[in-house]
């Protein structure tokens, strides 16, 4: 017998085998149990969801003598002629090849003649979408009244290139991407059958892989399996063209650090491997996806997407090395080279040339960038303040060792590294410093409020005056300001604060405008107080006096 692919051989039998779209299939058990059968369904989905085996078993179930639990039973004479390829009363048709007007009123012609063994005749037409505009308007009067044992199960990926007039006649089924959890539990059913030895890692990477639809994972797993019995990760990634984990770390952290050396090197490295720089372009971007929900979800990625918790902390801890702007630029940069990527007469030279970009960030114009910069000088800046407050004598400039400041009190460079007295630190009625208030906040926002948690890690903590807590959005995320002192946020951070804290506290969230703005007032209202101090309040009337002839 010839070998059938792995994808034909799982196709369920009946709903009780589906993987996925629980919903529509307690639906459909329901309809064939009632007897409540529509003339027309609508089946929606991306590829590789279910869509075409759920119309063959409805098809199958609607016209079996002994159903149960709204699946087919299998045994009646009804189900065995229907399982057979050549039955009359199962048409399957292929709309991208018989998409003319004249292929639709050969269907209109044929509808009238009834099923030879079961209740219903079954035309299920998938990729529906490709019909012509020729052919809806044909098939319309049919589809609108049919004869009464005639059911249309239309299937397409495209729903919203029907015309209305198609849509309003049908019941409508959407069929959602297949989690990877559940793909995974059905790969390792079909290597176990194959007599295969696959691990939990190379079926996870399969699953997500496959992008949510089962088709495509079984034909990835079929391809390993023509390898060898043995199917373990590094063979994936050598089926797929795709890069291992710690592989796309080295790369990352190269881009993060801005080393240009080591990134071309790697980039050569993936070539001289026999990779593609299109599959390797589409795991960068992955990986600085998983990077960048790392930095925002923290923990709660490992839930998201499907991650143990080993490789979720690994994504945790390089994700604090890379500010959220820089990582959405360099994201935004990877996801254009995607679609840039076939119009290149040289891959190669594409993909180094955007990596260079996010390394080097010399486009002039990148407005992330310039600010990502900005961010880090303020942060920077913030230390030194951190370091003075604290007395650490900061070295002093060399090439101005000698020079006088402008009223000759000596060097500079000295004076401006002259310790400060340290600030007593104020403690708040838990034993916490300001600080810790702040981080313990955190914590516990993180654990009630991840959604606020995410936006306050797209910022800076700036300090408190003991019970009001300043926070700043860094360059590029002013409009989170107005979301955080909402009302409704704003309440929720303050009352995370104040139970860090003991005490009564609030939450002030500023952008770079408004803290320029009160930097500005505060500077002339000092201004005024030397002109108030040295010419006093009153009036001072400037006489010129002219000197003598």
């Amino acid at each position: 017998m010839a070998y059938q692919a792995l994808y034909r051989q799982w196709r369920p039998r009946d709903f009780s085998h589906m993987v996925g779209q629980e919903a529509i299939v307690e639906t459909l058990r329901h309809q064939v149990e009632t007897g409540r059968i529509p003339h027309a369904y609508l089946f929606c989905g991306s590829r590789g969801t279910g869509k075409t085996s759920a119309a063959k078993i409805l098809a199958r179930a609607i016209n079996c003598k002994h159903p149960k639990n709204g699946d087919p039973c299998g045994e009646c004479e009804t189900c065995r002629q229907m399982q057979s390829e050549d039955t009359l009363d199962i048409i399957e048709m292929d709309a991208a090849s018989n998409r003319g007007s004249e292929d639709a009123r050969t269907l209109r012609e044929s509808v009238k003649y009834p099923p030879q063994y079961g209740k219903y005749k079954v035309y299920i037409v998938d990729e529906v979408h490709m019909l012509t505009k020729e052919a809806f308007n044909a098939l319309l009067k049919t589809l609108e009244e049919p004869p009464a044992h005639i059911v249309f199960i239309l299937a397409t990926t495209e729903p919203q290139q029907l015309p209305a007039t198609i849509l309003s006649r049908c019941q409508r089924f959407d069929f959602g991407r297949i989690p990877a959890g559940q793909i995974m539990g059905r790969l390792r059913e079909a290597a176990d059958g194959a007599g295969a030895e696959a691990t939990d890692g190379a079926l996870m990477a399969i699953a997500k892989a496959s992008e949510g639809g089962m088709r495509d994972a079984l034909s990835i797993l079929d391809m390993c399996i023509g390898y060898g019995q043995k199917v373990d990760e590094a063979l994936v990634q050598n089926v797929l063209g795709t890069s291992d984990r710690a592989f796309l770390f080295r790369f990352s952290q190269a881009l993060a650090s801005e080393n240009a050396a080591d990134t071309l090197r790697l980039i050569d490295e993936m070539m001289r491997n026999g990779k593609e720089p299109a599959a390797f372009t589409r795991s960068v971007s992955d990986h600085l996806r998983t990077l960048l929900m790392a930095k925002c979800c923290g923990k709660e990625i490992a839930e998201v997407l499907d991650l143990s918790d080993a490789t979720a902390e690994e994504y945790i801890r390089a994700s604090e090395q890379i500010s959220v702007s820089r990582m959405m630029e360099m994201l935004d940069q990877f996801m254009r080279l995607e679609t840039d990527l076939r119009y290149y007469a040289s891959p190669r030279i594409g993909l180094e040339n955007t990596s260079l970009k996010c390394c080097l960030r010399t486009k002039e114009a990148d407005t992330l960038a310039l600010n990502d910069r900005i961010a880090e000088l303020e942060n920077q800046m913030s230390d030194l303040r951190d370091q003075l407050a604290k007395g650490v004598r900061l070295p002093a400039n060399e090439n101005a060792g000698g020079a006088q400041d402008r009223k000759g009190n000596g060097p500079a460079a000295a004076r401006i590294s002259a310790p400060k007295a340290e600030s007593p630190r104020t403690l708040t009625p838990t034993g916490r410093g300001a600080d810790e208030t702040w981080k313990e906040g955190l914590r516990q926002l993180q654990k009630t409020e991840p959604s606020i948690h995410g936006m306050l890690q797209m910022g800076q903590y700036q300090g408190s005056d003991g019970t009001t807590f300043k926070w700043k959005a860094n360059p590029g995320f002013e409009i989170i300001v107005q979301s955080l002192n909402s009302p409704e946020r704003k309440s929720k951070i303050e009352e995370a604060l104040t139970a860090a804290a003991g005490i009564q506290s609030s939450f002030l969230a500023v952008d770079r405008l408004q803290e320029a703005r009160e930097n500005a007032e505060a500077s002339d209202e000092e201004y005024m107080r030397e002109i108030y101090d040295t010419f006093g309040r009153e009036p001072v009337s400037v006489v010129e006096k002219l000197p003598d002839a």
